[in-house]
């Protein structure tokens, strides 16, 4: 059993969000609640994706309540991608989740999908370069991690950050997310 934390420590004020459809086509983290937490954000690295690199890692407690890895934890302004959730014992969870910044993504109409906008995690994949004559040429490829609902086909095109993306392989066996990774052409 892991040791008692005072209701003291409990000191931080995160919001318990929820991914919902508020409108048609448009996903949204929503706010559940307010739950007070002992956030202490670590020197390591959390692997939040299983085909990218991870982001800095928080070691969260909070007391029990309904909580799964669909949902995501708000601090002020920091985005908290929950990664574990255990029994703590004596009321309280541990939670560990990835500190990560969530952009607003733009799913492009195609005539066989509606465009639909969602939030979604970025997160550095590799770039590869090659020489083309005259020109040199970029591919850049990054992994877009998005909540289990968000599912993309290959080939479809999602905007990000002002750019233009091209969805080359899903990888959606995890439950509680899905992660896609995404290309695009740079001339230099």
């Amino acid at each position: 059993m892991a040791e008692h934390i005072d209701a003291g420590k409990l000191d931080k004020p995160a919001q318990v969000l929820e991914l919902r459809e508020t409108t048609a086509g448009i996903w949204e983290w929503v706010p559940l609640r307010r739950a007070w937490a002992n956030i202490t954000f670590q020197a390591k690295s959390n692997l939040f994706s299983q085909v990218g690199v991870g982001a800095r890692d928080a070691a969260i407690v909070i007391r029990r309540q309904p909580l799964t890895l669909h949902n995501a934890l708000r601090l002020g302004e920091q985005h908290l991608f929950l990664t574990s959730i255990t029994d703590r014992g004596r009321g309280h969870l541990d939670v560990d989740a990835a500190l990560v910044t969530v952009d607003t993504v733009r799913l492009r109409p195609d005539g066989t999908t509606d465009g639909m906008t969602f939030p979604g995690v970025l997160t550095e994949k590799y770039v590869r370069h090659e020489q083309e004559w005259p020109m040199s040429v970029n591919e850049l490829g990054l992994v877009l991690v998005t909540p289990k609902a968000i599912s993309l086909r290959p080939g479809c095109l999602v905007e990000v950050r002002g750019a233009a993306w091209e969805v080359l392989a899903p990888h959606e066996l995890d439950p509680y997310k899905n992660e896609y990774e995404i290309g695009r052409r740079v001339d230099l």
